[in-house]
């Protein structure tokens, strides 16, 4: 088949190469040293768009707008002049919906049909043949191209019959793929200015619920000493949040987290230059928040920690708190040794003794009688209470044992209460976790800690019978930190998908294909993986109250404003949630979050 390719630019050079050697490939570029390379691996080169028009069935273009795509097509010496009736043109660009289906009205009246196939998933993947194309159009259109699309790449996804619906699927990507990496840079910048290192906080969300593209790919990256780059310009990611907000505000879906994301990509070109590549945005967010996101030595803090069994099997434990979480981690250290609880609730504590554990009459006797004491409570300031209030732990504590407190807490207090308890010659391992109940039941989930190194590789092993996803995180306070740092961006991956997705539905398209795109490309993150392919049915996919985020995200808030990091995604988050829990009410569980957003923009997500 004779295939023209336009636009031989970082990303259309890599797309067009896949082509050479399957098809007869005919090229044409302004710019001419892109043209001379293609010559050179064999394609025929065209002196002009109507030129190659002339001898091809096929045309591709792949350019920056779709202004430019207009001027190709009917400018001087354009793709129009050159266009018989039957010839298939396939517009690659990141353009604008609505701009594209004028352009595609306008050729379908000389006779020739246009489909729009924008693509994802970065230069890397395009000159691996791996990329994911997104296709919309009519029937006839889609089935002439799609060998053409598949000797490009075997990814190609069918996103509607509607030219335009693919580039619309791509800004809903995008939204995704721009706005979880600006909130996961901001949130490390953070936890960078409160002495965590990037080795653990990467280890941590990957592990954790905070997970995304940028955690597992460029982050990864720089932890295992690898270079994290791309040719993709700041100004073109600008430009695609321009017009995903420009598609927000024409089909009424507000975007108030895509308006920050905006700003911030503003600001890089604007600092930067247009030249500048996204992946300079890592230096832009290191200057607000006045830190370095990388040093030297954060890969020789990657190493995972060594269980040290010794005694291990030996050691009493107890455990205080039987709530939702606590309960689950109680009832997985139950598999492998006989446990000692404690709760408020009587009748919590007569359930788990009918289960095999051994009730506790009161704290100071728990105290007593257990070697490591485990603690879940709602708040750090009822974890001091636990220990230090009137018949608290500290009654029975002697010196030797160790306190593991597994609340998702507040560093700051945490950090006293270590103190206090050293005077006591008691050790505090702080020891979150992340992955809700579900993943405790399983063994899954992902548990962050903190404390003397000592003392944590003495209960490693029993932290290890919970699961094996450990990360250690340096001083006491810190695991607390790194919890808080996971929930901020996994907050602001669940409030993302929800806005990409409002996005999405109020345009016209599909729950169901936003999922088959979003899920196996850029914006891909451990939100979208669990909400998307339920949000249309309503379905579950959360185990916490919004009181208790917002609790969480406030104190991440607080950590941002007393290093001096600005943070601005994930605070706009945690407003959001707050107006969520005053709204659906705090003991909601997060998933009511997609109706605040269904409100905002006036859709259900179940007519999707």
């Amino acid at each position: 088949m004779n295939i023209g390719y336009i636009g031989l630019g970082a990303m259309g050079g890599a797309l067009a190469r896949q082509l050479i050697g399957k098809h007869t490939l005919t090229v044409w570029d302004i710019n001419t040293s892109a043209v001379a390379a293609f010559e050179k691996l064999g394609a025929r080169v065209a002196h002009s768009a109507a030129e190659l028009a002339r001898q091809c069935e096929v045309v591709i273009l792949c350019l920056p707008r779709s202004s430019d795509v207009r001027q190709v097509v009917f400018g001087a010496d354009g793709l129009a002049q050159g266009l018989a009736a039957g010839t298939l043109v396939i517009d690659q660009t990141s353009g604008f919906p609505s701009e594209t289906r004028t352009i595609a009205q306008q050729l379908a009246e000389r006779g020739v049909a246009m489909i729009d196939a924008p693509v994802s998933g970065g230069i890397s993947a395009a000159n691996a043949g791996t990329i994911t194309i997104m296709v919309s159009g009519p029937d006839d259109a889609y089935e002439n191209a799609l060998p053409v699309l598949s000797a490009i790449s075997p990814n190609v996804l069918r996103c509607g019959a509607r030219v335009g619906d693919a580039q619309a699927m791509k800004l809903v990507n995008n939204v995704l793929s721009a706005g979880c990496r600006l909130a996961t840079l901001e949130v490390v910048a953070m936890g960078r200015k409160m002495g965590l290192s990037l080795a653990s906080m990467t280890d941590v969300i990957n592990k954790g619920s905070g997970r995304n593209r940028t955690s597992k790919l460029m982050l990864q990256s720089i932890v295992d000493g690898k270079p994290a780059s791309s040719s993709f310009a700041m100004s073109l990611m600008l430009k695609d949040m321009n017009q995903a907000l420009s598609l927000g505000m024409e089909c009424g879906a507000p975007m108030a987290l895509t308006n920050i994301v905006r700003g911030l990509l503003q600001i890089g070109v604007n600092t930067l230059g247009e030249k500048a590549q996204l992946e300079q945005v890592l230096g832009l967010i290191e200057s607000l928040a006045g830190t370095q996101i990388v040093t030297p030595g954060d890969q020789a803090q990657a190493k995972a920690p060594t269980a040290v069994a010794h005694g291990a099997k030996d050691l009493r434990v107890g455990y205080v708190g039987l709530g939702v979480m606590g309960g689950a981690l109680v009832r997985r250290l139950m598999l492998s040794r006989k446990m000692t609880v404690f709760d408020v609730r009587r009748e919590v504590v007569r359930e788990f003794q009918s289960e095999g554990a051994v009730g506790a009459t009161d704290l100071p006797s728990l105290a007593r009688e257990c070697d490591v004491i485990v603690i879940c409570v709602p708040t750090s300031a009822i974890v001091r209470e636990v220990v230090f209030g009137k018949g608290g732990l500290a009654e029975g504590l002697s010196p030797g044992k160790i306190v593991i407190d597994q609340t998702t807490g507040d560093p700051t207090l945490t950090r006293a209460i270590g103190t206090d308890l050293q005077k006591l010659g008691v050790a505090l391992v702080d020891a979150p976790v992340s992955g809700g109940p579900r993943g405790a039941v399983a063994g899954t989930i992902a548990i962050m800690c903190g404390g003397p190194r000592v003392a944590f590789d003495k209960v490693l092993p029993i932290l290890e019978s919970v699961s094996p996803n450990i990360v250690y995180c340096g001083d006491t306070g810190n695991g607390h930190a790194s919890k808080l740092i996971n929930n901020a961006v996994a907050s602001c991956n669940r409030l993302l998908t929800y806005e990409a997705a409002a996005l999405g539905v109020k345009y016209g398209l599909s729950i169901a294909d936003m999922n088959k795109v979003i899920n196996t490309s850029t914006g891909w993150n451990g939100a979208s993986e669990r909400i998307l392919p339920v949000l249309a049915q309503d379905g579950q996919t959360a185990n916490f109250q919004l009181a208790l985020m917002v609790k969480d995200l406030k104190l991440a808030s607080q950590m941002a404003m007393s290093c001096g990091a600005p943070m601005l995604v994930a605070n706009a988050v945690r407003s959001l949630f707050e107006i969520g829990a005053y709204e659906l009410g705090g003991t909601s569980n997060l998933d009511a979050m997609a109706h605040l957003f269904e409100a905002m923009a006036d859709i259900k997500f179940a007519d999707a």
